[in-house]
């Protein structure tokens, strides 16, 4: 097949060539699709797991409050007529806290608040009144309640179980309660704990205050929680599952039930990363099993994309450099062979000249001032950089117009322009063939002396100095100008030192009176 013929492949046809890539999209789709489907399965399965899981554990902290709100009020009637009987009240508290050992302590109160009896009896806290929270809110209630956590005044993290005891004429006279620990063993841990199955599920309980009463950390018991997007909605009285986030940021899936006899929240959570861990070993798997065969299609496919995208790449290489002295050459060696390609090796070719010409004439603009066609600062900066780099000793002299901002307030600005196109050509005249002039600020400028003594430089800013002085600009009349002087050489300071000195000096020069030169 000619050349010729080769360049008439048109790029609809060589697009055809692309179709192997449907086998690899369409695995890669699979595979993705699949990954998304397992993936909502296990957070689903997790979440629905957690819900039932929280359910369980909430049912089951309700039925022991409402078996022991009836274990205490059998308890409360037969005490009604008995809160004068030391002894009966002995063994009934002895009786209660010993039944089920749902209560690691409990108590009889009065209608004061004074505690008749208590058991065990090593707590010595009968005759005592309370002013404790849960102990308060027991007696002032009237009612069956559940306390919110509080710190005994022996310490301990408690809640409080109360029943009030009413006479027969329907009087309140006491309260019996029992305490349950939340830091210690007790009944709630050993029935929370013991529906464990996974050890990767968190289960905790909390009050309405968000307090923790129950964690398998025993240290965070007692706790309140931070935000917490699980917690937020169990408190709210719901029953559900949700993706949530912790009080420690941590992405989790929860499920959650709400335990309306004590306003308590029972979350189960787990980490949504270590759920999710399984699918990444699966799906590594699987890709692993298909390499082999990926790989083949693969190279096939890479193969016919480099012979078809080589063209493309050397004619874009070609076009980043259009600046470059021998890029119609490389252009011209691009082997474009399909048509596309040829068209755009022609329309570059006819361009490349006015581009360099265009380049050319905007790095001129680039690299000048447009009010006084000096130097500005990029080309200043690049004249210091070789200057630098070739070791090149040079003089650096800092000027500034003396009260410019008082010419511009009385002259106007267009005058102002005058005057610093005015300084520009006086530097211009007072400047080598090799040294750089430049306009670095408003009224500020530069001029790089390059292979000049420092006394040389001196006489040249004297000589500067005077002709400005003497110059007489249109519209303003004359200025005077302050100027700094400093030198460079190869083993001396970085050359941003010299400009700083250079600058300091300009600015000394003004202190003392302006319209002088200080080296």
């Amino acid at each position: 097949m000619s050349v010729r013929s080769l360049t008439r492949i048109d790029l609809r046809r060589l697009i055809l060539l692309f179709t192997l890539l449907t086998a690899l999209i369409t695995l890669v789709s699979s595979l993705y699709v699949v990954y998304r489907v397992q993936k909502r399965e296990l957070i689903d399965s997790a979440l629905q797991s957690n819900r039932a899981y929280a359910t369980k554990v909430a049912s089951s902290i309700g039925e022991f409050l409402r078996n022991s709100h009836e274990h205490l009020a059998y308890s409360a009637d037969l005490l009604a007529g008995q809160l004068q009987n030391e002894g009966f009240l002995k063994s009934e508290a002895i009786r209660l806290q010993g039944q089920d050992s749902s209560f690691n302590s409990v108590a009889i109160f009065d209608a004061t608040g004074k505690v008749l009896e208590a058991s065990p009896q090593n707590l010595q806290i009968k005759g005592r009144i309370f002013h404790t929270e849960g102990i308060v809110q027991a007696l002032h209630g009237h009612q069956p309640m559940v306390s919110s956590a509080f710190v005994s005044e022996i310490g301990n993290l408690v809640i409080f179980i109360s029943q009030p005891i009413v006479d027969k004429g329907g009087q309140y006279v006491g309260a019996v309660g029992g305490s349950v620990y939340l830091q210690k063993q007790s009944v709630l841990h050993t029935l929370i704990s013991s529906h464990f199955n996974d050890v990767s599920v968190q289960v905790y309980v909390v009050d309405s205050s968000r307090r923790l009463l129950y964690h398998a950390d025993h240290n965070r018991i007692g706790q309140v929680l931070g935000p917490d997007t699980a917690v937020d909605a169990v408190l709210g009285g719901g029953r559900g599952a949700m993706e949530s986030v912790d009080a420690e940021g941590t992405a989790m899936l929860s499920g959650y039930a709400y335990v309306p006899d004590s306003r308590w929240g029972v979350i189960c959570a787990q980490s949504r990363a270590a759920t999710l861990e399984s699918l990444g070993a699966l799906m590594g798997k699987t890709a692993m099993a298909i390499f082999p065969v990926c790989l083949i299609g693969f190279t096939i496919i890479c193969w016919v994309t480099q012979l078809i995208t080589r063209p493309l790449r050397q004619l874009a290489a070609a076009a980043s450099q259009l600046d470059a002295v021998d890029s119609p050459e490389q252009i011209n060696s691009v082997r474009a062979w399909y048509i596309e390609a040829a068209h755009i090796r022609r329309a570059l070719s006819m361009g490349v000249a006015l581009m360099q010409e265009k380049l050319g004439r905007l790095n001129r603009q680039a690299q000048s001032d447009p009010m006084t066609g000096l130097a500005n600062r990029r080309a200043m900066d690049e004249a210091l950089r070789v200057l630098q780099q070739t070791g090149t000793p040079f003089c650096a002299m800092a000027l500034d117009i003396d009260h410019f901002k008082k010419v511009n307030d009385t002259f106007g600005h267009d005058a102002g322009d005058v005057a610093l196109q005015a300084i520009a050509d006086v530097l211009k005249r007072c400047s080598r063939d090799g040294d750089l002039p430049c306009r670095t600020g408003g009224e500020e400028f530069t001029l790089l002396l390059p292979n000049m003594p420092k006394a040389s430089a001196i006489d040249v800013a004297e000589r500067l100095r005077a002709m400005v002085e003497n110059t007489r600009i249109d519209q303003v009349g004359s200025v005077t100008i302050s100027i700094g002087v400093a030198s460079w050489i190869a083993q001396g300071p970085p050359v941003s030192v010299v400009l700083k000195q250079a600058d300091e000096l300009l600015y000394e020069a003004k202190k003392k009176g302006r319209n002088r030169v200080e080296a």
